[in-house]
């Protein structure tokens, strides 16, 4: 744990906890491991177990227990404990970098900074606290403030320096840009030892299409009608399926679900439902048989259930969307617990992505993030997957285009509400505008306009998908 290497210590965290159910330490650690490896609403469970063996309001197990809220989406919850255990005098410097993030989230952008600007006239060279206010800086479209904030670049770290990429494309200097998101690769692939492992993943796409044909799942058994319709969203990260999530958000009738409870939780449980001892997805055959064929029934309810925790299902609530990055891998799933749910796919032009994507501090599977041909290579991966559900599944499935969404919200919204089966009014022009910006679309072209040669190593690799999804020659808009 304290190297980071959260997925490593689960197991020993599990051995301690065994040992000593009843130690709240091991409950915390445990909350902690789970939490950092993704799991975070079984991190919830061993967070409260550790704060009710303590007997007492636990700073740290209180702040801990608040940012696993804030990555659930649970945003209110969150702020509400971090404003017990978070006062004017705290010395918890991450829980008050974790409450100004949560604010800032909610929208309460001037308590965020003046947590951050608090903490920082206290600890001045704390690096943490400066780089969470260098991305309210840029959040704000205040880059040459991030500048100011960073100082050289030679004193930098990667994240720093993917911020100082951030500014510099704010401020359009483009070569600059790119060389500092270039720099902090570089630094992460040579010091940390950051590499793309796709031989995991390729294993796991060759499994599932080997499983999920068309003459394998349609005798499998579906699940019924649940108790809301969910509503799934596709994309490649930075695709803009989070701006249709918060448009749609807007309906009456639809609540945001975010990535939180997502479809792949449940594939754990095929396995353990199924009791044959096959893995998934071959363990799903198991549901052919004897009270087997409840089983969609049982995980529908299960994934029901984790939502209705989460305070989605409102009175009035009648569709959750899923975002869950994990989508794409689980299409199979998705159609055997909900048939006819809606499937919106969120498609934007190739190289956008990796412009987008590069410059991010975001941890991708295998590590796809470590550099532009990885990152082709796991786009691709995933258009491969999708392109082979929708070969042997009748999905009900939309693509749509960021570029088209930002430049015209209401008209795209009203088309996925028709889609959905969704009468009402999508909300006015004005009140979408305020969350939307086209400022991102098809920004590669004035990359390529200073730079032609910047996608010469994934050309290859992406030009296939640019021509099926469209877009002409990396160029036109469809």
């Amino acid at each position: 744990m304290g190297q980071g290497r959260h997925a490593d210590a689960l197991a020993p965290a599990a051995e301690a906890l065994k040992a000593g159910p009843k130690d709240a330490s091991a409950q915390h650690m445990m909350g902690v491991v789970l939490t950092e490896t993704g799991n975070a609403a079984a991190g919830e469970y061993h967070y409260r177990r550790a704060i009710k063996l303590l007997g007492r309001e636990d700073e740290l197990a209180l702040s801990n227990l608040a940012w696993n809220l804030r990555q659930q989406g649970r945003l209110d919850e969150a702020a509400e404990l971090y404003g017990k255990v978070i006062g004017p005098q705290s010395d918890n410097r991450r829980g008050i970098g974790g409450y100004a993030q949560v604010e800032f989230e909610r929208g309460n952008r001037e308590k965020a900074i003046a947590l951050l600007d608090g903490a920082l006239a206290r600890w001045p060279d704390d690096r943490t606290l400066r780089l969470l206010r260098v991305m309210a800086d840029l959040a704000m479209n205040q880059p040459q403030a991030a500048l100011d904030r960073l100082g050289p670049p030679e004193a930098l770290v990667p994240l720093e320096m993917l911020s100082m990429g951030q500014a510099m494309a704010q401020l359009g200097r483009r070569q600059e840009a790119v060389t500092a998101f270039a720099t902090a690769r570089h630094i992460q692939r040579e010091r940390n030892g950051l590499a793309y492992k796709p031989a995991p993943l390729e294993a796991r796409a060759a499994a599932y299409k080997a499983y999920f044909t068309a003459d394998r799942v349609q005798p499998l058994p579906r699940a019924g009608a649940g108790a809301f319709t969910p509503v799934f969203l596709l994309g490649f990260p930075r695709s803009g399926s989070g701006l249709l999530e918060q448009l749609l958000a807007h309906v009456a009738g639809f609540a945001a679900g975010d990535e939180a409870a997502p479809v792949a939780g449940l594939a754990d449980e095929v396995a353990r439902l199924a009791g044959g001892g096959a893995p998934y997805p071959e363990a799903l055959d198991d549901f052919l048989v004897a009270n087997g064929v409840e089983s969609p029934e049982r995980l529908r309810t299960l994934y029901e259930s984790r939502r209705a925790r989460l305070g989605l299902l409102r009175p009035g609530v009648r569709f959750v969307t899923d975002r869950a990055a994990s989508n794409f891998w689980h299409l199979g799933l998705i159609k055997l617990l909900y048939p006819e749910a809606p499937i919106i796919h969120v498609l934007r032009h190739p190289y956008d992505l990796m412009l987008s994507n590069f410059g991010q501090d975001r941890k991708l599977e295998g590590n796809a993030q470590a550099s532009v041909p990885a990152l082709a290579r796991y786009f691709s991966l995933q258009a491969r997957m999708i392109g082979h559900y929708r070969g042997q599944l009748t999905l009900r499935y939309l693509p749509v285009r960021y570029e088209a969404l930002v430049r015209n919200p209401q008209a795209v919204l009203r088309a996925v509400l028709d889609f959905i089966g969704v009468e009402e009014a999508p909300p006015g022009e004005a009140e979408l505008r305020e969350s939307v910006h086209e400022r991102a679309a098809f920004r590669h072209k004035a990359y390529l306009a200073e730079m032609p040669h910047l996608f010469d190593d994934v050309r290859e690799e992406l030009t296939p998908w640019i021509s099926a999804m469209g877009y002409e020659n990396g160029e036109a808009e469809p």
